[in-house]
């Protein structure tokens, strides 16, 4: 695909940290119709910045119910609150992060490439051949 289309989106959310009080985390939300499945979160804290690649559908699914299993989990935390948790081999990250915006957020990706149409954007062939000749 030559014109590739993108949405993002810059909001705070709230690291719990261990000690249970709130912390304001820089993040920015992107997407793009190529890769039509995937959001990408990018959260800052000073000069240190982490990438996190996250399902939409489990975003959209988790303002409404827990969603995802292992490495990333969203679930409603109450009317205005879902809480995202983040896993790895050596850590484990609870934000609050306000349901309204990351609608607004989804709702602007809904506008690039509606849900279910996915596929439509994903050119099969091309990522058959990456996975065939890597050096492609």
């Amino acid at each position: 695909m030559t014109n590739v289309t993108r949405v993002g989106a810059e909001s705070v959310f709230a690291f719990i940290a261990p000690s249970g009080r709130p912390l304001p985390v820089e993040v920015e939300l992107g997407y793009r119709a190529d890769d039509p499945h995937a959001v990408t979160m990018t959260f800052r804290m000073g000069r240190q910045e982490t990438v996190w690649l996250v399902s939409r559908d489990l975003l959209a699914d988790g303002l409404i119910t827990t969603s995802g299993a292992g490495d990333v989990t969203l679930r409603p935390h109450n009317s205005t609150t879902a809480v995202l948790e983040l896993r790895s081999d050596v850590s484990h990250a609870v934000f609050h992060v306000q349901s309204s915006e990351m609608q607004e957020f989804l709702n602007s990706t809904y506008d690039v490439v509606a849900p279910g149409h996915e596929n439509d954007y994903v050119d099969f062939e091309a990522e058959l051949r990456k996975l065939l000749d890597p050096t492609s």
